[in-house]
């Protein structure tokens, strides 16, 4: 199979983002499948141009593993403002006419909604080619800006996403959700729950294995604080990931002079005040550094002693949660707290850590004050258990291989 996808945000190898893609592309190349992602060469996460720096062109070709990227030029940003939407308008225009240009026909395009033109491209390439569609909705929009509290669900803009996200459902031969209750949310909107098929995010067991050397400036950070009881969070610095949880409790812990030290790792639009939360307050149990690379995350991870999920209660996560983050944690053997108050998740499926669902600094405080360390290795070990059974990239490409077979027959 002749495999497209257009996801505007997906990285690859030696840099940070998501590898959604990658991760999938490359056991689907494996099994003798032929995989090109169509992604913007503007790091989202690091909001740098990263692979066509020097180039005048609008886009390069380059093999990763098997897996054919065609790296598209987009318009750059800063901030969340006008012009990350030009970037989105840029990675839709010339992404769509790069595709117009392949001498090869894709027999299935995935259209990966993080946004929604993404989305569109992929199925106006499959109706280009009379290639077989399907959607992806990685998150559930609109819905997810309703619960989230960004928009209100009668502003114009919900409606038209609303409009959207219901003929994508219409056009698509297969719709990917990567949560597991979202089948019943796309069913809710009037489309045959036959047409939905579950792909979590993953974990890539060859990952640890293959860990890249840790900076100078990290390993420094690193052996200042080894000593102690490491609590880590590693991704987004949103309003959505709940990061004050994290200081709050961190300034009890210090009050209690429990041994704990709490680090994030990343960035956003949350960042830059919770640095200067942690300056004015004088809080020093907390360490932030910036976004790594992917392949060091397994690396940094043998330091900590617990995975940290903090969430805003939103009725959003009723359909569930698959965050890389999660499963970055439990492949590498580490036990999860997440914080909120949402059900059915897989460290529980693991009894793999905790899931604290109330009073979530008073929780956390007790819970890492009085750790047993004993405790901590069986849920580590659990996890690990868990992820190689359920949601090994291996698999995962495994079923979505299968689904598309049926579908080309």
């Amino acid at each position: 199979m002749n495999i497209w996808i257009f996801n505007h945000y997906a990285s690859g190898p030696n840099s940070s983002g998501g590898t959604r893609h990658y991760d999938l592309g490359k056991q689907l190349v494996k099994l003798g499948h032929s995989v090109t992602i169509y992604a913007s060469s503007f790091n989202h996460q690091l909001l740098v141009e990263e692979h066509l720096l020097e180039s005048k062109s609008f886009y390069k070709e380059k093999m990763c593993d098997g897996v054919k990227f065609i790296w598209v030029k987009t318009t750059p940003y800063s901030k969340n403002n006008y012009k990350r939407v030009l970037n989105m308008l840029s990675y839709t225009r010339r992404a769509y006419k790069i595709a117009r240009i392949q001498s090869n026909r894709p027999d299935i395009v995935i259209g990966s909604l993080v946004h929604p033109f993404a989305a569109i491209i992929g199925y106006l390439i499959a109706k280009k080619y009379n290639s077989i569609y399907y959607f992806e909705e990685r998150d559930l929009w609109p819905q997810t800006l309703i619960d989230l509290g960004k928009m209100s669900p009668k502003n114009p803009v919900i409606y038209i996403l609303s409009k959207i996200e219901h003929f994508l459902f219409k056009k698509a031969k297969r719709i990917i959700v990567l949560f597991d209750k979202a089948v019943d949310y796309v069913e809710s909107k009037g489309i045959a729950k036959e047409k939905v098929l579950y792909i979590p995010n993953g974990f890539d067991t060859d990952r640890t294995l293959n860990s890249a050397e840790l900076s100078a400036d990290i390993k420094q950070a690193l052996d200042k604080i080894e000593k102690q009881t490491i609590a880590i969070y590693t991704g987004a610095h949103g309003k959505a990931n709940n990061l004050d949880v994290i200081l709050n409790s961190a300034t009890k812990i210090w009050k209690q002079k429990a041994d704990v030290h709490f680090l994030l790792i990343g960035d956003g639009p949350e960042k830059k005040r919770l640095v200067n939360r942690i300056k004015s307050e004088k809080i020093t149990n907390v360490t932030m550094l910036s976004p790594v690379k992917k392949e060091m995350i397994p690396e940094i991870l043998k330091y900590a002693d617990v995975g940290l999920l903090p969430l805003v209660n939103s009725p959003v996560f009723k359909w569930g949660i698959s965050p890389n983050k999660l499963f970055d944690y439990m492949g590498a053997s580490l036990p999860v707290i997440i914080l909120c108050d949402v059900e059915g998740t897989p460290v529980e499926l693991a009894n793999g850590g905790q899931v604290i669902k109330g009073n979530f600094e008073e929780e956390l405080v007790n819970y890492l004050s009085d750790i047993d360390k004993s405790e901590l290795v069986t849920f580590g070990n659990n996890s690990r258990s868990y992820v190689e059974k359920n949601h090994s990239w291996e698999r995962l490409a495994n079923k979505l291989e299968a689904q598309m077979s049926i579908d080309l027959n």
